[in-house]
């Protein structure tokens, strides 16, 4: 009787590095990975559970017509103390309320981003509640997925497990890639094979099927995390526009539907999304306004402000024509969320968040296959 040791040899080249640095990557931030995936699939439609959660009683089959002054009038009702700018969101769908932030509210001046959000039925005459942000389970998601609940130092972490999960997806494209002549193999899914096998066709048809909406995912992510950071080196390859500077030349006069008639006479063919009013001791409207061919409804580009003592324009961006680093920016948001292709765009990126959830079940499995097989090659064997 005798023993023998059966081995494996080893692969050469390159292959087994990037073997270990997804295997690692994968294991090592999985938990990370799945919570920023199904929580950006939540985002998704996030505006939409919000509303739904705070319904104000409407009876319009169409986006009703805001009443701005009143509704401004009802927030410094509501809210004396408050002395800063109110910004003031016009419905986008029907039976949408109207929401206004203050978006620098004592109470959280601790936070990066937490501001007063406020319900209003569009008549402008009732609040129907107040929440600052993270207090409302839409928007707690929302930190979640853009800062992992840890403010400024959580967007820093989830930029770095944006790189990080975007090196993975490109190291297990590389394992996966097909020699020339075998396209169809890789693209295969065996159907009579073992559990084994079938699971790791699901693996590698969902990372090669969803890897390029993945990597744009994280490329996307990365540059809104970091946009602060890199709008300065943006503006050397393509000087950016700058907003007017603030300026208090008397109290404010000007009420906000003669601003918005005024930014629609500068811009006459375009839909008014945002008013940003001034604060009570004077400074400059801004409206915000979408065009036909900017990406975003949502995060419109087009901008005019206005003197609100005098009504006077003292600056206007139009979203139509910008730089290269502008148009970049306003590309980010809409590709994030799928907007950029309407409810279909939207509908592929929340089916997208489910990947890393699936990429990580199936590679586990996967994994403590190989390695139930790799233990039973170095057990000895009886030889007669």
């Amino acid at each position: 009787m005798g023993t023998e040791a059966r081995t494996t040899p080893r692969p050469s080249g390159s292959r087994p590095r990037w073997g270990r640095l997804h295997r690692w990557l994968g294991l090592g931030l999985l938990g990370f990975w799945v919570v920023i995936g199904l929580s950006g699939s939540v985002l998704v439609v996030y505006r939409e559970l919000l509303n739904a959660a705070r319904p104000v009683p409407t009876t319009s089959l169409q986006p009703a017509a805001v009443h701005l002054d009143a509704v401004l009038h009802t927030l410094h009702a509501s809210e004396p103390a408050r002395g800063g700018p109110w910004r003031i969101e016009l419905p986008l769908n029907p039976g949408d309320p109207v929401v206004a932030r203050y978006l620098q509210p004592e109470e959280t001046r601790h936070r990066a981003f937490a501001p007063l959000m406020v319900w209003l039925d569009t008549a402008g005459q009732r609040v129907h509640h107040a929440a600052f942000w993270g207090q409302e389970v839409w928007t707690w998601i929302y930190d979640l997925h853009y800062a992992l609940l840890l403010d400024a130092p959580g967007r820093h972490a989830v930029g770095v497990l944006g790189v990080l999960m975007t090196v993975s997806l490109v190291s297990g494209l590389v394992l996966w890639w097909p020699r020339p002549g075998r396209w169809a193999q890789a693209w295969s899914f065996k159907r009579d094979a073992s559990v084994e096998r079938q699971v790791y066709d699901i693996h590698k048809l969902a990372g090669a099927g969803g890897a390029v909406l993945l990597l744009m995912l994280c490329l996307t992510g990365i540059l809104l995390t970091w946009q602060r950071s890199l709008t300065p080196w943006l503006d050397r390859v393509s000087p950016m526009f700058q907003p007017p500077p603030a300026q208090v030349s008397g109290p404010p006069v000007v009420s906000l539907a003669q601003a918005v008639s005024v930014a629609q006479a500068v811009f006459p063919e375009a839909e008014p999304r945002w008013i940003e009013s001034p604060p009570r001791a004077g400074g400059l409207i801004r409206v915000q306004l979408w065009q036909s061919g900017e990406p975003s409804r949502r995060f419109p580009r087009t901008q005019v402000w206005l003197d609100a003592a005098t009504g006077d324009v003292v600056g206007a961006r139009n979203g139509l024509d910008q730089g290269a680093a502008d148009t970049l920016l306003a590309w980010l948001h809409p590709l994030h969320n799928g907007e950029v292709a309407a409810w279909a765009g939207r509908l592929l990126i929340l089916l997208t968040g489910v990947l890393p959830l699936v990429l990580g079940v199936t590679g586990i499995w996967r994994w403590q296959h190989k390695r139930r097989g790799r233990a039973h090659a170095r057990r000895p064997r009886v030889a007669a």
